[in-house]
C-alpha cells in the first residue's frame, strides 16, 4: 500500500499568485514597480495614466532604452531581469529593481498589454497577457522606449479585489507613491493624467522648485539646505518651524535615490530639531544619503522599503550633526506673519468682539449656544466620496455624575478665574470645578457643526482679502472631500487650478488667526480621523471643532469665561471633548477637607 504524499511542487501560476501577493497588494504597488523600472531604463519622461483609482487602469509610458522581441517575453518571467546576473552585484545593487519578480507577478493578477521599441529604431513589439497567460505577440510602430498598460487588477483573485478600498483612498495611495519619485527625480519630467485629465505635469527644474510644484510654496518657502560630506554625503532639505505640521507624511529619506522608511533616522532628525517645533508636530525633510552601495542592504524587505546599513551608529551620527548643524543657522529663523504672531486679545476686550458660536442664526448675534434637541440626530449614510460609512457616534463609557445642581446655576458669574491661561476654575456650593477652555470650546463647536449639517443654514463672514492656498496633490484630493461639508459650516472654498484652492469666506463668530494654517491643521487632523472613523461628516467636525477652538495660553475675560461655561453646559456631552478627553474635574468640599486631613 502506497503510502500518500504530502509535499507537492506548486504550479507556476500559483507560485506568481503567492510571489504577487509579497510586492504586489494594491495598485500604487503596480505604479512604484512600473516607474521604477522606467527610471532603470534612463527614462527622461514618464506618463502615469490612472483609470478608476488604478483598479481599472494603470499604465506607465517612459522614454526610456525599450526592449526588442525577445527580451520583452523574458521580461514577463518570473526571475528574470537584466539588472543582476551573479551574487556579487547583488553587494553593490545601483538600480531600483534587480529581483525579476514585479512583471510576472503583476501579469498573473491582471490583464497587461506591454508595447516596446528599443532606441533608435521605429519598430518593436505588442504582446498581450491574461493572468499569467501569453495571449497575443505581434509586431508594434511606435516611438522608442515602453509602455504597459495594466488592466483590471485582482480580475481573477477576487478575494483580493473585495480588499481594495474607495477609488480615492487608492488614488491618493498613488499620489504617495508618485510625490516620491516627483521629488527624487526633479531632472526629468513627469505626467500624471487621472481620469482623462491631466492632473500634473512636471518639467525638468531644480530640487527646490520641485518641493514647491509637488507640495506647495507653504513648505517651498520654509526650507533649510541641509550639506554633509564625507563617508556619507548628504544633501537636500529640512524645514523650519513654519513648515511643521502635525500629522505626519511630509518625511522623505532616500539611500541612492531610493525611498526607504527608518526608524531609527526618523528619530536621528526629530532630535535635531530639540525644542525649535512644538512637541506633537512633525518637521518637513527631504534628505537624500549617498554612499557605497557595498555599505548598505537593500535587499532586506520584499517591497525594498528598508535599508540596512553596514554601519548604523555613524549614519545616525551623520544624519543627525547635518541637520542639527543646518538648524542653526539664519534660514530657520521663522517668518513674521500674522499666523505666527501671538493674538493680541487685551483685557479689555469684550466676549461680544471674539468669542461667538461657531454659526450663527439669521438675525441677532446670540452669545448662547442653540438650543439643541435632547437626543442628537442619527449620523445616517456618509454624504462624501470617502469610505463607506461608520456605525453612530459612541458615547464615552465613564461619564461622571452630574455636578450638583445639575445645570449651570451652581457657579457664580463672579466666582471664575483663569488659571495658566488654559483652565478656568470656579467656585460652586460644594467645592470647585476646574475646565479645560481648549475643549469645552471644541465640544461646543463639534456640536454645532453636527447641528448644521442636519438642517441649518450657514453664515459666513466674507473674508476682506481671499486667501490662495497652495496644497500637494494629495492634500487636495483629501480636501476635495471635506469642502461639502466645510460648506455647510459655513467655510467659502473654491478650487482655484490645479492643488489649488481660494478661502473666500469662514464661518460667522469664528476668528481665526492664520486661516492657512488652520485649513492645514484641519486636513491633518481629518487624515487621522479617517484612520480610526469611516464617517466623513464626524471626522470634519472634529477636525474643525478642534482646530478652531481657543488654544490654551489664550486669556480670557470673565465675561468670555461665563460665556464659555454658558455655552458648554447647552451642549448634549459637556463632559467630554469629541475625542473622548475630560472637560470638567469636579473636586468636592469633602475631598478638600479629607486632604488637608479636617475630616
Amino acid at each position: 500500500m502506497s503510502k500518500s504524499k504530502k509535499i507537492n511542487v506548486l504550479p507556476e501560476d500559483l507560485i506568481n499568485k503567492i510571489a504577487a501577493g509579497e510586492v504586489i497588494d494594491r495598485p500604487a504597488s503596480v505604479v512604484k514597480e512600473l516607474v521604477e523600472n522606467a527610471l532603470d531604463a534612463g527614462a527622461t519622461e514618464i506618463t502615469v495614466i490612472i483609470g478608476e483609482g488604478g483598479k481599472s487602469l494603470i499604465q506607465v509610458v517612459d522614454n526610456g532604452s525599450g526592449m526588442d522581441e525577445s527580451d520583452l517575453l523574458l521580461a514577463f518571467q518570473r526571475h528574470a531581469t537584466s539588472k543582476i546576473s551573479d551574487y556579487a552585484d547583488l553587494t553593490r545593487i545601483q538600480t531600483l529593481g534587480f529581483r525579476g519578480e514585479a512583471l510576472a507577478s503583476i501579469a498573473s493578477v491582471a490583464r497587461v498589454e506591454a508595447k516596446s521599441v528599443p532606441q533608435g529604431s521605429t519598430s518593436g513589439h505588442l504582446l498581450r497577457i491574461e493572468g499569467g497567460v501569453m495571449q497575443q505577440v505581434q509586431a508594434h510602430a511606435g516611438n522608442p522606449g515602453t509602455s504597459v498598460a495594466v488592466k483590471n487588477l485582482f480580475f481573477n483573485t477576487p478575494a483580493r479585489r473585495k480588499f481594495l478600498r474607495a477609488t480615492n483612498t487608492e488614488y491618493r495611495q498613488i499620489l504617495s507613491v508618485l510625490n516620491r519619485f516627483f521629488l527624487a527625480y526633479p531632472e526629468l519630467s513627469f505626467t500624471l493624467v487621472k481620469d482623462g485629465e491631466a492632473v500634473q505635469e512636471l518639467k525638468p527644474q531644480s530640487l527646490e522648485e520641485r518641493i514647491g510644484a509637488v507640495l506647495g510654496s507653504r513648505v517651498r518657502k520654509n526650507l533649510v539646505p541641509v550639506e554633509n560630506e564625507g563617508y556619507l554625503r548628504i544633501s537636500g532639505f529640512v524645514g523650519n518651524q513654519d513648515a511643521a505640521r502635525s500629522s505626519r507624511g511630509d518625511q522623505y529619506f532616500y539611500f541612492n535615490r531610493r525611498y526607504f522608511t527608518h526608524k531609527n533616522l526618523n528619530y536621528a532628525v526629530f532630535s535635531a530639531y530639540g525644542d525649535i517645533i512644538p512637541r506633537g508636530t512633525y518637521p518637513f525633510f527631504l534628505l537624500f544619503l549617498e554612499m557605497e552601495p557595498e555599505q548598505a542592504d537593500v535587499n532586506v524587505h520584499p517591497t525594498k522599503m528598508e535599508v540596512k546599513f553596514s554601519n548604523e551608529q555613524l549614519v545616525f551620527a551623520s544624519v543627525r550633526g547635518a541637520v542639527k548643524r543646518a538648524l542653526s543657522t539664519a534660514h530657520v529663523i521663522p517668518t513674521f506673519s500674522p499666523q505666527t504672531a501671538p493674538p493680541s486679545r487685551p483685557e479689555t476686550t469684550t466676549q461680544a468682539d471674539w468669542y461667538r458660536p461657531a454659526v450663527q442664526p439669521q438675525g441677532e448675534l446670540s452669545l448662547r449656544g442653540p438650543e439643541l434637541p435632547p437626543q442628537p440626530p442619527s449620523p445616517g449614510p456618509s454624504l462624501g466620496s470617502g469610505d463607506a460609512a461608520a456605525p453612530p457616534l459612541v458615547t464615552p463609557q465613564a461619564t461622571p455624575p452630574p455636578l450638583p445642581g445639575g445645570d449651570k446655576s451652581i457657579y457664580e458669574p463672579t466666582n471664575v478665574w483663569q488659571v495658566h491661561r488654559k483652565y478656568i476654575l470656579s467656585e460652586i456650593k460644594t467645592g470647585l470645578i476646574l475646565i479645560d477652555q481648549h475643549v469645552a470650546h471644541e465640544r461646543i463647536l463639534y456640536e454645532q457643526a453636527l447641528e448644521s449639517f442636519e438642517k441649518r443654514k450657514p453664515a459666513s463672514q466674507q473674508l476682506l482679502f481671499p486667501l490662495t492656498v497652495e496644497l500637494s496633490a494629495e492634500d487636495f484630493e483629501l480636501l476635495l472631500e471635506m469642502i461639502p461639508f466645510l460648506e455647510r459650516i459655513g467655510f467659502i472654498i473654491k478650487a482655484f487650478g490645479k492643488n489649488t484652492v481660494v478661502l473666500e469666506g469662514v464661518p460667522s463668530g469664528i476668528r481665526l488667526t492664520g486661516e492657512e494654517k488652520c485649513l492645514i491643521d484641519m486636513l491633518d487632523e481629518f487624515k487621522r480621523g479617517k484612520k480610526e472613523n469611516l464617517d466623513i461628516r464626524d471626522n470634519v467636525a472634529k477636525s474643525f471643532a478642534c482646530r478652531s477652538a481657543i488654544k490654551a495660553g489664550e486669556p480670557l475675560t470673565r465675561e468670555a469665561m461665563n460665556a464659555l461655561i454658558d455655552q458648554l453646559f447647552s451642549t448634549r456631552e459637556p463632559y467630554f471633548c469629541p475625542h473622548g478627553r475630560p472637560v470638567i474635574i469636579n473636586l468636592s468640599l469633602e475631598e478638600i477637607d479629607r486632604r488637608f486631613k479636617r475630616s
